[in-house]
């Protein structure tokens, strides 16, 4: 378990805040996936990384992690966005960054 705590320690410092532009390129590779809002993307990271088949599907099955579809897209290309993205080789995971209003 230390391992795992440590891969996710690393993987938290690896989650940084892109653009759609810089997001693009990955989408047009089909590496991108948009994560669910209720899902962590450092535990989606650690899932990936550990290469936990199971628990992927799963999410995968549940529309919890999902190819951006071409209208969603459309709309990122139009008015951009600020997301929450990290990378675990070769895929790229992301989801909008939430503003929270006070």
């Amino acid at each position: 378990m230390p391992e795992d705590s440590s891969l996710k320690s690393k993987l938290k410092d690896d989650v940084g805040t892109v653009s759609w532009s810089w997001l693009r390129p990955h989408e047009k590779h089909g590496i991108l996936f948009l994560a669910a809002e209720r899902l962590d993307l450092v535990e989606v990271a650690v899932e990936v990384a550990e290469d936990r088949i199971l628990q992927i599907k799963t999410w995968l099955e549940n529309g919890d992690l999902i190819r951006p579809a071409p209208n969603q897209v459309a709309e990122w290309e139009k008015s951009g966005g600020l997301f929450s993205g990290i990378i675990v080789k070769p895929y790229v995971f992301f989801k909008p960054v939430v503003i929270n209003e006070v």
